[in-house]
């Protein structure tokens, strides 16, 4: 049986390799803070879904991301090398896997095609203030241009979807300094429930994903604004995503696909989104949670359709 969310090597290389005016209408619950896509607060990250938030340098500034399982880069801008360091990732992505298990699959993958002299610094199971469990993984390693790299490895679970932070350093093991900041993630329960939206933007999401389901590109596409980039993707190569890579829902055969919003904030013609979809693939034994992923949607010719995460 084919498993829609075997593990990607590249992608899975590419998370370490941090190393290389209307009036505002709001659907969040009363005091909950913004997600950081919307309002970024320097120091402070706050996630859409899943709902969390984590600390990081003050004057370290937001880098764009460099891998579409990102979601938030942020360097410390008097670094001299690209891409800046040190730094903290979050990444996210859909696993079955166990969160014990990443240096057994990163280590070969870097040796032979990232870089080399990879060494494991060490690798344990831990917890997250709150008790959640993580697993902490330090890895030294020699990127292909020749730096010397330190990269630290926190993974955790949020249902099916693993949540990865790290921190890279040129400057050797990585100190409590800046350990604290990847280990300071705190998930929020209060901004998980479903928010409600206009009534046309509930009618585009319903839409999107009866077009998902249909299976059809174009009609898939139509969804998209010419305009859309998400994580340096375009609307070209994200259609040519959908249309070939092994993990997208029309290779997956995707029978089941719903939208559920747990953040939304209109602004005159755009609107910032976040929540997730349960899925269901034909080789799938029940549906998964997929995060929308920090969207905006903009309206063209009076239609709602997404727009990407950039400005």
């Amino acid at each position: 049986m084919k498993n829609p969310f075997g593990v990607s090597l590249i992608m899975a290389a590419m998370l370490l390799m941090g190393g290389f005016s209307a009036t505002a209408q709001t659907q969040n619950p009363t005091g909950a803070e913004k997600p950081s896509f919307v309002s970024l607060t320097p120091g402070q990250y706050v996630n859409g879904w899943p709902a969390f938030t984590l600390s990081y340098p003050k004057d370290w500034v937001q880098q764009t991301p460099g891998s579409p399982g990102e979601t938030f880069r942020a360097a410390d801008p008097a670094s001299k090398t690209l891409p800046r360091v040190p730094n903290l990732v979050i990444s996210m992505m859909p696993s079955p896997l166990p969160i014990d298990n990443w240096s057994k699959i990163l280590v070969p993958f870097f040796n032979t095609v990232v870089g080399r002299d990879v060494k494991i610094v060490y690798d344990k199971p831990s917890q997250l203030k709150d008790g959640i469990p993580m697993q902490e993984a330090e890895f030294e390693w020699v990127r292909n241009d020749g730096l010397k790299l330190n990269n630290l490895v926190i993974t955790t679970r949020k249902d099916n979807l693993l949540i990865f932070l790290i921190v890279a350093s040129d400057k050797g093991k990585i100190g409590e300094d800046l350990k604290k900041y990847a280990c300071s993630l705190t998930f929020q329960q209060n901004r998980e429930e479903p928010v409600k939206v206009p009534s046309d933007v509930r009618e585009f999401l319903d839409k999107y994903c009866s077009d998902i389901v249909s299976g059809n590109a174009e009609r898939i596409m139509a969804n998209y604004s010419d305009q859309f980039s998400q994580n340096k993707m375009n609307k070209a190569m994200l259609e040519q995503w959908f249309r070939s890579d092994l993990y997208s829902p029309i290779q997956r055969g995707v029978t089941l696909f719903e939208a559920t919003v747990t953040f939304f904030e209109a602004q005159g013609d755009k609107a910032y989104l976040d929540g997730f979809y349960n899925s269901k693939g034909r080789d799938d034994a029940k549906p998964l949670k997929l995060p929308i992923g920090s969207q905006q949607i903009i309206k063209e010719n009076n239609q709602w359709k997404f727009f990407g995460n950039h400005k």
